[in-house]
C-alpha cells in the first residue's frame, strides 16, 4: 500500500509502508515471502551464462515474480539504476557504514537521496539484466568489501 503526503502543498513525498520483518540473522530478512530458495551462494561458481569460472559477489533468493523486497537494515539510497548484468538495482548505505545491493529488480519504488528504514519496501523482485529466472541477487559489502550475505541473514551459502 503506498500513501502520498503533500507537505506545505509543495512537496510530495511518497511513503512506502515498513513490514514486519523475521530477523535471522544480523540483518532483516530482503524478501517479504517464506517461499524462497538459495538458488545461488557467495564464491566461485560457473557463470550460467558463459560457463567460466566467476566470483559471485551475493547470493540469490529465488522467489515469484513481483516478490516484495524488503530493506535489510535501515540507512540511505545511494543508487538506483539499471544495468546489462544486474537489470534494475538498488543500493543502499546503511549507518554502519555497510552497504547492501538488490539485484534483478521488477519494480524499484525508491530513489537516491531517499532514506528507508529496516522493513520497508525497496521494489519487487524479478528477472531483469542477466537472470535465468525470478530471483533477488543480494550482496552486502563491509568496508568496500564483498562479504557473504548468507552469514549476516543467519542462512547457510
Amino acid at each position: 500500500m503506498i500513501f502520498l503526503a503533500v507537505l506545505a502543498g509543495l512537496l510530495v513525498c511518497l511513503v512506502l509502508p515498513v513490514r514486519a520483518q523475521k530477523k535471522t540473522g544480523k540483518l532483516c530478512f530482503p524478501l517479504d515471502t517464506t517461499q524462497y530458495r538459495v538458488s545461488d551462494g557467495y564464491g566461485w561458481r560457473q557463470d550460467p551464462f558463459t560457463g567460466e569460472r566467476t566470483f559471485h559477489k551475493g547470493i540469490d533468493l529465488a522467489c515469484a515474480e513481483g516478490t516484495e523486497v524488503l530493506a535489510a537494515e535501515g540507512g540511505a539510497v545511494v543508487q538506483a539504476y539499471r544495468s546489462t548484468s544486474y537489470g534494475t538495482c538498488l543500493r543502499v548505505l546503511h549507518t554502519d557504514g555497510s552497504e547492501s545491493l538488490y539485484a534483478h529488480l521488477q519494480y524499484a519504488y525508491v530513489r537516491p537521496g531517499e532514506v528507508v528504514e529496516a522493513g520497508q519496501l525497496l521494489g519487487a523482485a524479478g528477472r531483469s539484466g542477466r537472470a535465468t529466472g525470478a530471483h533477488l541477487h543480494f550482496e552486502l559489502y563491509r568496508k568496500g568489501t564483498a562479504c557473504d550475505p548468507a552469514d549476516a541473514l543467519g542462512l547457510s551459502s
